[in-house]
């Protein structure tokens, strides 16, 4: 709900749990009043008699007034919001004041404001698909206007109450008849409780993104960011804050916030010596230039924030809730239901709809490489159905000149080489098999070596004259040219006319490197927003494609590409130890829906170490699972074994990908990581723990279990479907459930757990 008050001139956002509140001061300046937790079964509002304290005590200290939005003008010492340049005089200039320009000073005043339903930020998706929920939301939009530059800002807070979640955006206009240049520019300013200090974040590399890292804010300036085209490895747009030492992963007030960009972008979480807080978030500022011309119109994407006082567990599960329900698209037609015989498990299962959850794909990339032809992949596809995959995905190597990856990244069309048919008999016997299909597809990329680059050199990023650096022999298209982004959707959309693909694995495999564009500097923003339109234009057209986005693994995550995308590829890398610390890192922000997890071979493609089959499935099941192993080098005994486990996941499947997530033991505090995921109305959870290192001769603790109905009776139940034991819900959650994991490192196990 949102509340004004004409009197006071206030605005209080109530949430389900919490509350925004903000005022008009009376020089029309809007001014931050508090956001936190507020008393349960409460809807008072704040009505701005109590103003927060300036510290402007001392001469060298007068701008730590809490403006909803921080200018460059009204704040010079601090870090700020929006920053512009004017190329014009005031009419008339004050007699005696200097005639120099440009103008770099805006001072932001309230003009009016309103309720609308359903606006939408800058960006958001444009394929037309449902979310799992669509029902309206209000949105309100307060306009300030500079009393003499030709600028209004409208400062837009449209509210998820379910989730305590705001999405905040900016949307700039020219009303004048001059170009007015915008040198830097977030989303949004969040203030913060003074002392809320303990920030949680991510950082990484290729093959270890989502490392969890805890640390306390100083005095001054602590940046997150990343610089390139994509969201990137090195960090990922979230963050968690809360005063040290008073929270923990069900305790304690939460501020979050993820930005819904996939750019180049920064978080800048400021602490002054008042003790305030803030955070902005949005564009980085490096290289930034945004020109709004005269009548012009710039809408920023959004900054997601919220807080709860449920520690950051709570946290995780609003912003799992909030991208289930409200980012995620959902496919208008699924696959098919067409009866399969498991290895072993004597009965057919059901194929399910993708709009329900996420099928169990296979990828034939570890199975063959380069060397794919027609029959090695429709032999792959047969032992893939034959063990209960639903989704068959061909990965790179079916284009062009693409015999390996020195060339070919550009031509995307079927190579008669190696599928001399074209690739109709391949998806015909994956069909019929009863599994979608799936290709593999790097559509930003270009290797010089290809008919695309050999006919226009001049559509890769580069400064004219200057050395093009290549990575993995490859360049990167100029996606701030409408004929390069035309190109690729075409070629992209043929394929997608001639063929019944399901899936696409859109990757991305570099960084930027010299960002030379025909647009400029605003290749920054152009290059997200032609991969965005290009998605949204192929899902409009194909209402039934789901995509998974890829970047060299983990390097492209964030709210803005989940708009778009069913799944995310989290890393390279596979090792099931190795991922768990990126699984716990990914899941304080991204739900397990989203989550792909391989299970690949046992001695590990990337980092040579061997773990038992168990111990790979305990942790791919925690996600959208999927298989990367050869399957020509399994005999028919692991053939079985993988079929059993495929079969208990589609058994769980719902569990893992609707439910509620607790993390019971993190790494950070144990050798282990026990997790549960439980339905809303608390029917059924998953219980999964994997213990990455044990200490002989100690035993592990019990790990009350939570989130279930206290009064019901629940089964838990192993991967054969035996009962191992009957307890209530009130047992779980005060003893936990006892186990054999606590002899040896690397151990892992996964339960069924059913009401009766």
């Amino acid at each position: 709900m949102i509340h004004f008050n004409p009197d006071t001139r206030t605005f209080n956002l109530i949430l389900h749990s919490s509350v925004y509140a903000m005022q008009v001061d009376s020089k029309g300046r809007l001014v931050h009043l508090a956001w936190g937790p507020r008393p349960a079964g409460e809807n008072e509002v704040l009505s701005g008699r109590i103003r927060p304290t300036l510290s402007d005590h001392a001469s060298f200290e007068f701008q730590t007034r809490r403006d909803e939005l921080l200018t460059f003008g009204d704040t010079t010492t601090h870090e700020v919001t929006l920053k512009a340049s004017f190329a014009t005089l005031p009419d008339p200039l004050p007699d005696g004041d200097a005639p120099h320009l440009p103008i770099r000073d805006v001072r932001l005043r309230y003009v009016s404001h309103e309720i609308v339903i359903d606006a939408q930020p800058g960006l958001a998706p444009a394929h037309g698909l449902p979310t799992a929920n669509s029902d309206p939301r209000e949105t309100l939009r307060i306009t300030l206007a500079d009393p003499v530059q030709p600028l209004t800002v409208t400062l837009c807070y449209r509210l998820t109450p379910a989730q305590d979640i705001i999405e905040r955006w900016l949307e700039l206009a020219n009303t004048g008849d001059t170009p007015i240049e915008i040198e830097q520019l977030f989303f949004a300013a969040l203030h913060l409780p003074n002392g809320t200090t303990e920030l949680t974040s991510v950082s990484g590399a290729w093959a270890q993104e989502f490392q969890t890292q805890r640390e306390r804010l100083l005095i001054g300036r602590r940046v997150i960011e990343h610089r390139s085209l994509q969201t990137g490895h090195a960090a990922n747009p979230f963050f968690l804050l809360n005063r040290p030492g008073q929270t923990w992963e069900e305790l304690g007030t939460v501020y979050f916030g993820a930005l819904a960009y996939s750019g180049s972008w920064q978080l800048s979480f400021e602490q002054l010596h008042s003790t305030d807080v803030r955070v902005h978030g949005g564009y980085h500022p490096a290289d930034f230039a945004l020109t709004l011309a005269a009548g012009g119109l710039h809408k920023t994407p959004a900054l997601v924030c919220g807080v709860c006082d449920e520690g950051w567990g709570g946290a995780s599960r609003r912003l799992h809730g909030f991208t289930r329900e409200r980012i995620l698209p959902m496919a208008v037609a699924g696959l098919q239901t067409v009866p399969l015989e498991l290895h072993g498990t004597g009965g057919a299962v059901r194929t399910p709809a993708a709009a329900d959850y996420r099928p169990i794909l296979y990828n034939s990339w570890e199975a063959t490489y380069f060397g794919i032809t027609e029959q090695n992949q429709i032999e792959l596809a047969q032992k893939a159905a034959a063990i209960g995959v639903e989704l068959f995905c061909l990965d790179d190597g079916w284009f062009g000149g693409r015999r390996f990856d020195v060339a070919g990244l550009g031509d995307w069309i079927v190579s008669p080489d190696v599928f001399p048919n074209g690739l109709e008999p391949l998806i015909s016997e994956v069909n019929r098999l009863g599994m979608a299909f799936g290709l593999w597809v790097e559509p930003e990329m270009v290797n010089p070596d290809s008919d695309l680059y050999r006919a226009h050199p001049e559509w890769a990023l580069h400064f004219p004259g200057r050395p093009r650096t290549e990575a993995r022999c490859q360049l990167i298209l100029d996606f701030g040219r409408e004929e390069v982004v035309e190109y690729i959707f075409n070629a992209l959309d043929s394929l997608l006319a001639q063929y019944n693909i399901a899936f696409i694995k859109w990757d991305m495999n570099r960084n930027v490197s010299e960002p030379g564009s025909v647009v400029g500097k605003a290749i920054w923003q152009a290059h997200v927003a032609g991969v965005y339109g290009i998605m949204d234009r192929l899902r409009a057209k194909y209402p039934h494609l789901t995509i998974e986005s890829c970047s060299g693994g983990g390097g492209r995550i964030d709210l803005g590409i989940l708009g778009r995308t069913d799944q995310v590829w989290t890393s390279d890398n596979t090792d099931a130890l190795d991922r768990l610390r990126i699984q716990e890192g990914f899941s304080l922000a991204y739900p397990a829906r989203v989550m792909t997890a391989w299970v690949t071979h046992e001695k590990n493609h990337q980092t040579g170490r061997f773990h038992e089959l168990g111990t790979r499935f305990d942790v791919a099941m925690r996600g959208a699972l999927g298989i990367g192993a050869s399957l020509n080098g399994l005999d028919e005994a692991e053939l079985k074994e993988y079929a059993n486990y495929i079969a208990f996941y589609k058994r769980i499947r719902h569990i893992v990908q609707g439910g509620d997530l607790y993390r019971l033991e993190r790494l950070e505090e144990a050798d282990a990581s026990t997790i549960l995921y439980v339905l809303p109305d608390g029917s059924e959870a998953v219980y999964s723990v994997v213990v990455h290192s044990h200490k002989m001769g100690q035993f592990r603790r019990m790990v009350p279990l939570r989130g279930l109905i206290p009064s019901a009776t629940y089964e838990v139940l192993d991967r054969y479907q035996k009962v191992r034991l009957t307890a209530t819900g009130y047992e779980l959650m005060v003893q936990g459930i006892g186990g054999d994991e606590d002899g040896r490192s690397g151990y892992g196990r996964t339960l069924h757990i059913r009401s009766i």
